[in-house]
Parts: C-alpha cells; sequence; structure tokens
C-alpha cells in the first residue's frame, strides 16, 4: 500500500490523548470535527517508528549526547532540500519554536523594547512578546482578492518611528500560506540592517511547500542576511513530531549565537532528549518519501478544498496559498463577529477551526482549516460547512 493510500485511512486515536481529538470532547458541542491545531492526522514514516522503537528496547534512558550523525543528517537535509549549506556549529536545538522565540527576545532586546510582527499572523507571537513585557509593533499584511501583499513603507516607517529591536518574520506564513520571494526577502533583510533590528524568521514550515515550490532560507541569501538573522526550524510540523519538543535553531553569527546559547542556559531548559534525537536523526535521513508524500495529499486536499468552496459556498473565501497544511478561510461576508462566528462554526457547521481574531485585528472574521487529515474528514467538514451556511443565508 502507498503513502497516499494509507493516509486515506483515518488513525485510531483511542487512548492515546492527542490533544486535537480530546479536547474535541469537552467543548460542549457534540459531534463536531476538530480541524484546528497543527498536526497531521497521518501516521509518522515508517523508518521514525522503526528508529525510535528499536531505540526503546534498549533499556538505558540516560543522559544522551547528540552524536555526529545527526548534526550530518540535518546539514545533508538542508543542502538537498532547501540548498542552503550550514556548518555544524550553526545549529542549537530548542524543546520548540516559540521557547527559541522567547529565548532571543529575552537576550536581544529590552523591557518595553517593541518587536515588529506582520498581522494576521501566529498567535503565540503575540503572547511571547507580551509575557517578555516588549510591545508589539505591527505592520499589518495588505489582502486583496485571497492575495497578501506588504506594505513596505508602512514596515519602514514603523521601525523608523519605533525603533524595534527585533522582527519576526514567518516564512512560510501562518495561517495564509504565503512564502516570500526571494525579492521580498531581501528587501527584509536590507532594511532590518539598515536600521539595526535583527530578524527571527520562523521556517517551521519550510518543508511544507505545495510541491513545485521553492522556499528560500532567509540564512542562505547571502553574509549580510545570515549575520543578521536567527532562523528557527522544527522536524515537528515536517514529520508530525511535535509531541517531541525539538527545533534546530540555526544561527550564523557567533556572537548572535554565544549570546543566544547564554540565555537558554539561564532559563534551565534542557535543550533536547533521547527520543526527540534519535526520531529527528531518521526522519532527515530517511523521511522525504513519506513527506513527498504527504506534500502531495495535502496539496490534492487544497485544490478539492478551494473547488468545493468556489462551487458550493462561494460566500466563503480563501487565501492563495503556497505552503503549509492551513487553508485561511474569509467568513466576512456572513457578517457575524468574533464569537458569533466562532459559535456558528462550532455548533451549526460542527467544526472546530481556529478563529481569525486570535491572530490579529486583520484576522477577524477569518478562520484557520487544517488540510493534514484524510479527505473523508475534510468531505466531511465541508459538506457540513455548506449546509450551515446555505441555512444562515436562507433565515
Amino acid at each position: 500500500m502507498s503513502f497516499l493510500e494509507q493516509f486515506n485511512i483515518p488513525p485510531d486515536f483511542t487512548g492515546i490523548h492527542a490533544t486535537k481529538w480530546e479536547r474535541v470532547k469537552n467543548i460542549g458541542s457534540e459531534g463536531v470535527l476538530p480541524l484546528w491545531i497543527a498536526d497531521m492526522d497521518f501516521e509518522i514514516a515508517p523508518e521514525i517508528k522503526k528508529a525510535v522503537s528499536e531505540r526503546a528496547q534498549i533499556g538505558f534512558y540516560g543522559y544522551t549526547e547528540k552524536e555526529p550523525a545527526y548534526f550530518e543528517a540535518v546539514k545533508n537535509w538542508f543542502l538537498k532540500r532547501h540548498n542552503w549549506a550550514i556548518n555544524t556549529e550553526w545549529i542549537l536545538n530548542t524543546p520548540g519554536v516559540i521557547c527559541a522565540i522567547h529565548t532571543a527576545i529575552n537576550a536581544f532586546s529590552e523591557k518595553d523594547d517593541y518587536i515588529l510582527i506582520q498581522p494576521p499572523v501566529y498567535h503565540p507571537f503575540f503572547r511571547v512578546i507580551k509575557r517578555t513585557e516588549r510591545k508589539v509593533l505591527e505592520s499589518p499584511l495588505i489582502e486583496r482578492d485571497g492575495d497578501y501583499e506588504i506594505d513596505f513603507s508602512d514596515f519602514e516607517e514603523k521601525i523608523r518611528k519605533y525603533s524595534p529591536k527585533i522582527f519576526i518574520l514567518c516564512n512560510p506564513h501562518n495561517p495564509i500560506g504565503k512564502i516570500y520571494t526571494k525579492e521580498e526577502l531581501l528587501r527584509f533583510g536590507d532594511l532590518c540592517d539598515k536600521y539595526n533590528v535583527l530578524i527571527l524568521s520562523d521556517e517551521i514550515h519550510a518543508d511544507l511547500t505545495a510541491p513545485g515550490i521553492v522556499h528560500i532560507p532567509l540564512g542562505s541569501l547571502g553574509e549580510k542576511y545570515a549575520l543578521n538573522s536567527i532562523i528557527c526550524t522544527a522536524p515537528s510540523k515536517t514529520f508530525n513530531l511535535a509531541g517531541l519538543h525539538f527545533s534546530n535553531i540555526m544561527i550564523q553569527n557567533e556572537e548572535l549565537r554565544n549570546k543566544f546559547q547564554t540565555a537558554f542556559q539561564a532559563a534551565g531548559i534542557p535543550d533536547s532528549n533521547l527520543f526527540a534525537l534519535t526520531a529527528s536523526k531518521a526522519a532527515y535521513q530517511y523521511g522525504g518519501q513519506w513527506l513527498d508524500s504527504v506534500r502531495e495529499y495535502i496539496l490534492q486536499n487544497r485544490l478539492y478544498a478551494e473547488q468545493y468552496l468556489k462551487e458550493n459556498i462561494p460566500s466563503v473565501k480563501f487565501a492563495k496559498a503556497q505552503g503549509t497544511y492551513f487553508i485561511w478561510l474569509d467568513f466576512r461576508s456572513l457578517g457575524l463577529g468574533n464569537k458569533e462566528l466562532e459559535a456558528f462554526l462550532l455548533d451549526k457547521a460542527k467544526i472546530w477551526l481556529n478563529q481569525g481574531y486570535e491572530f490579529g485585528k486583520e484576522g477577524e472574521g477569518f478562520a484557520r482549516l487544517n488540510l493534514a487529515t484524510q479527505r473523508s474528514i475534510l468531505e466531511k467538514a465541508l459538506e457540513q460547512l455548506k449546509d450551515a451556511v446555505s441555512a444562515f443565508i436562507l433565515d
């Protein structure tokens, strides 16, 4: 059986306490399909499962060193997949990208400094900025008929006026699915270099582009850009390993790297664990075929969803995405407030989506749907949405 055929089979989550499927039991509305959190409903690559299982049979779970083979696997992956040659010493590890962003904010800014973001954007960015007692500075993306553009005039004006210490770039962009072009990345890099703004580039969805679409790591664009950036990557979204809490943070600039490491160590957080290392090495060594099948399956789900919306729910628009496994849905034509839309989707459509208002003011009236699920589940969700919207319009 091919991976594409296997992905069509809904897994049995009974007894494993998967967040996506456990929390839906407690939301107060029966029969809701959970299509929110950034997990896949696909079993991991067999090579990863085999590596973890074999390591688990060895009865020593003590402190574990990172072997050279792990770093070689990471370097080979980024070279072959993203045309980016990295050195072993650039690679640091944290329990997650948000942990890395938290560490960098503490290391490279002070209380009440501004941190620049581009909403609608991944909602934990707002939280980590506020929790570290920094100030959120926004340069919103501009939406035009499903396309999102950068207002570079506003971007530069915000930097000139407020002097943010850090710009958090989300590429591929979550929730929109936009992948920034080389020209856009160079312009970001030039402006941040000009005004001495450090770039934190969250590239956790870099491997989840549509087939044929290229993601460009910011650090691959030349030394000028690499030396003023921290590139946050992880096997978690790529290989469905989020529960292992492990990320690869690439910092070419030695001074930045040392300062980041000092701040991270001061927090007393372990940077890795035995099974995360085992799974991640196997993923980077052997997970390519599985990932390519996942990307194709997600693409077909995206095309199906887009066509279904056009033909059956034309009042619900969507963003034109090049990556991630999300589809960003525009419900503004229904005229519902934030909580009204949330209740409508849960109680009438019986689907649980991430609400757009969580991603900033620019996300109000939108919702994020996770496409990394079985086609049968996606079909049912869209049918329920169609029935709910049709009834709402006729009411």
